[in-house]
């Protein structure tokens, strides 16, 4: 009896850690509302640091993290054939993909692999939009989709970088997800 009044607490906070985990990495601010021409071709815009003013400089993204997150996300949205061609800084794009870093934590791989537990954790939440430019002078640039996307590595045997490939993967497949979701949608309507 007396070992579990002992364990079970210990049980507790174990399956509120895991359930924790299981949270989507993401929040979806602005749905994609119509398909997307495949055809079309896009470029990753500007990724700017939205960190407070008084965030400390020498624990921001460094300029190698952000492009390191620009080349992760032309890599996941050409693995997810969302659009025929995905480059950077392309001025004929129909679509840009632009971002804002919310909130960063470098981590310490050292720390992560001495203590764990999550002490040591790198952590990133960005904001990235979808924007479909406009084809004349008269038009707008309009947001079309965009999101919340935070992530977080805590084991020891990545690096803090990989917050960066994680939430260009995420952003992609929901952004697939969706398109897949607004197709059948307009397929099934076809066949009424």
């Amino acid at each position: 009896m007396n070992f579990w009044k002992r364990t079970l607490p210990l049980f507790a906070v174990m399956a509120i850690l895991i359930a924790g985990g299981c949270a989507k990495n993401y929040r979806i601010t602005h749905e994609l509302e119509a398909p997307i021409d495949r055809i079309a071709i896009a470029t990753i815009g500007e990724i700017v640091d939205m960190l407070p003013e008084d965030f400390e400089e020498g624990k921001k993204p460094t300029t190698e993290q952000i492009e390191a997150f620009k080349f992760h996300l032309t890599k996941q949205l050409r693995n997810k054939e969302i659009f025929a061609s995905v480059a950077y800084d392309e001025p004929d794009a129909q679509y840009v993909v632009e971002g804002s870093i919310l909130q960063f934590k470098k981590g310490s791989g050292l720390v992560r692999a001495l203590i764990g537990f999550g002490i040591g954790s790198a952590k990133v939440t960005t904001e990235l939009r979808l924007i479909r430019r406009a084809k004349s002078p008269e038009e707008q640039d309009e947001v079309i989709f965009a999101g919340n996307f935070k992530q977080t590595v805590s084991d020891w045997t990545e690096s803090g970088d990989k917050i960066f490939e994680r939430v260009a993967k995420d952003f992609a497949k929901v952004l697939k997800k969706r398109m897949k979701k607004l197709q059948k949608e307009m397929n099934s309507g076809k066949d009424s």
